[in-house]
């Protein structure tokens, strides 16, 4: 398989990690908006604030991308490992039965990726890849930094193509099920990844070891 050798991202988006309340607030806001409000995928009357959080956002870190006029146009959260009660997948996804998981303390699961209607096609060109790819890049490089290896997701098929098309290819574990949509649950070795993309895309592998 043959990948892009280069990848033009935009640097219409700056992208951090979230540690300011009101950035998390502005995170739940745009989650209420699209899996209530856009998708239907969860029932706003469960969310009188419009603001769609869980139990496991407060053992998550955070990450989002804003555009020039400070808005967020995505974000994506990594729910640390090791957490009592496990990760949002195991309360969901069935896995089959011959997978072999990886240490719980080196995995953690990436989840609730939210993209703002109004960036989905940005001004300039990059569209949809750019502003998911920001946010696994700030994703990656904190994963990496503190000994994240593993990420589990459970993700639908459009993303996961996407993923693939630049080399970034998840193992399928477990069946589908309807959970936020019809998503199924798929694992990543980052260090796997590395090797990988090292051969087949060594531009996009240096963008995303690369310090913004």
């Amino acid at each position: 398989m043959t990948y892009p050798r280069t990848l033009q991202f935009s640097s219409w988006f700056s992208t951090v990690v979230i540690t300011e309340p009101q950035d998390l607030q502005a995170i739940y806001r745009l989650r209420y908006r699209v899996y209530c409000e856009e998708r239907g995928f969860l029932t706003a009357e469960n969310y009188p604030d419009n603001a769609e959080c869980d139990a496991y956002d407060a053992h998550s870190v955070h990450f989002a991308a804003f555009d020039q006029d400070g808005k967020v146009a995505a974000a994506i959260r990594l729910v640390c490992p090791g957490q009592e009660g496990g990760l949002p997948y195991q309360q969901h996804c069935p896995l089959f039965d011959e997978v072999a998981l990886p240490p719980a303390t080196a995995a953690g699961e990436v989840s609730r990726l939210v993209l703002n209607q109004g960036y989905r096609t940005p001004p300039g060109g990059g569209g949809t890849g750019t502003v998911v790819m920001a946010v696994y890049r700030a994703m990656y490089r904190y994963s990496r930094e503190h000994g994240i290896r593993y990420w589990y997701a459970a993700m639908e098929r459009p993303l996961l193509r996407m993923l693939a098309r630049i080399g970034v290819t998840f193992e399928r574990i477990g069946p589908e099920v309807d959970y936020c949509g019809p998503v199924a649950p798929y694992l990543l070795d980052l260090e796997a990844l590395d090797y990988r993309l090292a051969r087949c895309n060594p531009g996009f592998l240096q963008w995303l070891s690369s310090t913004p």
